[in-house]
């Protein structure tokens, strides 16, 4: 990896750590407000949560990390806000896949409370989902 290349993915990181506050807080706090066991509800907390993360890694990703690769005006800036658009409903999917899956699964097969399979099931969900955001971005929407 470049040095250019390098600090595109520090920034990057620096982002999706204010992206993973975000969520994070998001979640946790729809969660505080109504706690469920209810897996779609879940969900739905979840799907808020990456939401409002994504806003926010539109702001900084277009701003600051992707900056130079930005198409304001002209053909391609269309094209890459509806390639951010599209990696991002997919960001949400593959977060909520996951942590549909992982945090009932938890719960059932390692008898931990509740919250604690929902958190660790939201941290991998994240994790992944952050990981295919990235690629999508470096490889198809900032090209």
């Amino acid at each position: 990896m470049t040095r250019p290349g390098k600090w595109r993915f520090v920034k990057f990181v620096l982002v999706g750590l204010g992206n993973a506050f975000i969520d994070l807080a998001v979640f946790n706090g729809l969660y505080w407000a109504m706690p469920t066991k209810n897996v779609l509800q879940l969900v739905l907390y979840n799907t808020l949560a990456v939401g409002a993360a994504i806003l926010h890694s539109y702001f900084w990703n277009t701003r600051w990390t992707f900056r130079d690769r930005v198409r304001r005006r002209g053909p391609g800036a269309s094209r890459q806000r509806v390639l951010f658009l599209i990696q991002s409903m997919g960001n949400v999917v593959v977060n909520d896949l996951i942590l549909g899956f992982i945090a009932p699964t938890l719960l059932h097969l390692h008898a931990m409370p509740v919250y604690m399979a929902n958190n660790i099931a939201k941290l991998v969900a994240m994790f992944l989902a952050s990981l295919t955001s990235f690629l999508l971005m470096k490889l198809v929407v900032f090209v």
